[in-house]
């Protein structure tokens, strides 16, 4: 996974104070037209303070976490999906996981969708399959692993003091992040984005929170 795409998850996770979900973008496309959508492969990246102030991706917990995730997501009877698309071959992979970080971001960060434009390897997979309309989701959860300070909390706080030169932070809740957004390959252009934010005590592989997001996400929608 990318560094930018890192630290752009820890910028958008920690802005985030309780249960949102951002204002949903459409294009002039009805909801009812909006039909047949195949599911790319799910973007997923759990990330864990682990020592210090540095966050560690763990691939393990992202996996478990991408597949519970596609579980709910799939089974939301209001969504129309009836198929999944995935790029062959490790280079196919990364250009569509670099399409879809493009898309998803520049949708958060200007919080608009006219301009954007279906990118070559999407375009290229709904075509192939003949279809018209793709879900993309990506999902980021980070907190802080229990236990950080621990033995040096218990050791001085009775005291009233701690050692010179060291500075003790709260222990950060867990921050979930879901994006989800539709592409229309017909229209060339994007027909659906919404992001869903929650601070919980767990989340990672926390099916009422990831219930909690694909509610958030498609809600007044579908």
């Amino acid at each position: 996974m990318k560094h930018f795409y890192r630290t752009y998850i820890l910028a958008v996770v920690f802005s985030a104070t309780a249960c949102t979900s951002t204002r949903l973008l459409t294009s002039n496309v009805p909801p009812s037209k909006v039909r047949d959508i195949q599911k790319f492969e799910t973007i997923s990246c759990i990330s864990l303070m682990e020592t210090g102030e540095y966050e560690k991706r763990n691939d393990q917990m992202s996996v478990e976490s991408k597949f519970l995730f596609d579980d709910i997501l799939l089974s939301f009877h209001k969504l129309p999906v009836t198929g999944e698309i995935s790029a062959a071959g490790d280079l196919n992979k990364q250009r569509l996981e670099k399409e879809i970080q493009y898309l998803v971001f520049s949708a958060d960060r200007e919080q608009k969708i006219s301009h954007l434009r279906i990118t070559p390897t999407i375009n290229s997979l709904l075509q192939m399959a003949g279809k018209r309309f793709g879900l993309i989701t990506v999902t980021a959860i980070d907190e802080r692993a229990e236990g950080n300070y621990g033995t040096d909390i218990a050791m001085y706080a009775p005291l009233g003091t701690l050692p010179v030169g060291k500075f003790y932070q709260t222990p950060l809740k867990t921050y979930s992040t879901v994006y989800a957004m539709i592409v229309d390959a017909e229209s060339n252009n994007v027909a659906f984005f919404r992001k869903s934010s929650l601070r919980v005590k767990k989340a990672r592989l926390d099916k009422a929170v990831l219930s909690k997001h694909v509610n958030a996400l498609f809600s007044g929608y579908f």
